[in-house]
């Protein structure tokens, strides 16, 4: 279980009231959909122990065809084309770490999946919901790729507390109304007794975390949604924050305990 957390927090959606209710998105603007902190490379080696070692847990794809693996790998090369930490050559791409990444050397999701930090889950519209049908979650806050591949959204936030009808309408239709050009983001927060970022947990089991009291470890979900403009699935990108409570700023601190009092 190694030790990964970033020293600070840049992102408080507990501060504000707009990121702190659901769905509490914004537009996402100039910080783009892929983030490099601090700990890129330790998360970078940690995603692919996992996807060595406990493939299965954390990797599927049900998509009849490659179609949508590879839209999705060349929406996160034009992306990153963007970021001057990383280098191409040719089929390859050298990681903000010095990782050479080979475009050809795998399938087009797990490829994706190694060129950054945020796990990367594909939902298609089928019918009037849209369905999980792919995905790379290597950090999981308290849920299983295997207990939600190929639900709903509506059936996949089931044990939400918060997430009722009027939640669950709202965000399939803000799903549907995405626009490719116009990408979004939210944040969600949680704060849990250990660092380990691979938190797999079956609905029926205890969570591990909670709201409600204060705890060593505070994480958060940097979560960014976009529209692939052909095939017109949405990608839901989730960067994780891992910090200990103590070096949370004194702001973040007294908003926060205040909030949970």
């Amino acid at each position: 279980m190694p030790y990964i957390c970033q020293d600070h927090l840049p992102i408080s959606p507990w501060m504000k009231s707009v990121t702190r209710r659901l769905p509490g998105v914004q537009p996402l603007k100039s910080d783009g959909c892929f983030l490099v902190d601090e700990v890129f490379h330790l998360q970078m080696k940690h995603r692919k122990n996992l996807l060595y070692s406990r493939r299965d847990e954390v990797y599927f794809n049900d998509f009849e065809t490659k179609i949508v693996s590879e839209e999705l790998l060349e929406f996160v090369i034009s992306e990153l084309k963007k970021n001057d930490r990383y280098c191409f050559n040719g089929h390859k791409i050298t990681r903000p770490d010095g990782v050479e990444v080979d475009l050809l050397s795998g399938d087009p999701l797990s490829v994706a999946a190694m060129l950054v930090q945020e796990d990367l889950l594909l939902l298609r519209k089928e019918s009037v919901e849209h369905i999980l049908r792919a995905g790379v979650l290597c950090f999981p806050a308290s849920w299983t790729l295997n207990e939600k591949k190929n639900k709903s959204l509506t059936s996949i936030h089931d044990p939400v507390q918060e997430y009722g009808n009027s939640v669950a309408s709202r965000i399939e239709s803000m799903f549907s109304h995405l626009k490719p050009e116009k990408p979004i983001w939210r944040a969600n927060f949680l704060l849990y007794d250990d660092f380990e970022l691979f938190q797999p947990r079956l609905e029926k089991d205890e969570k591990g975390n909670s709201r409600r009291k204060l705890s060593q470890f505070m994480r958060v979900e940097r979560q960014t949604l976009n529209k692939l403009p052909e095939s017109k699935c949405i990608l839901f990108a989730i960067h994780t924050f891992v910090v200990p409570y103590a070096k949370l700023a004194t702001d973040q601190k007294q908003t926060l305990e205040s909030f949970l009092v």
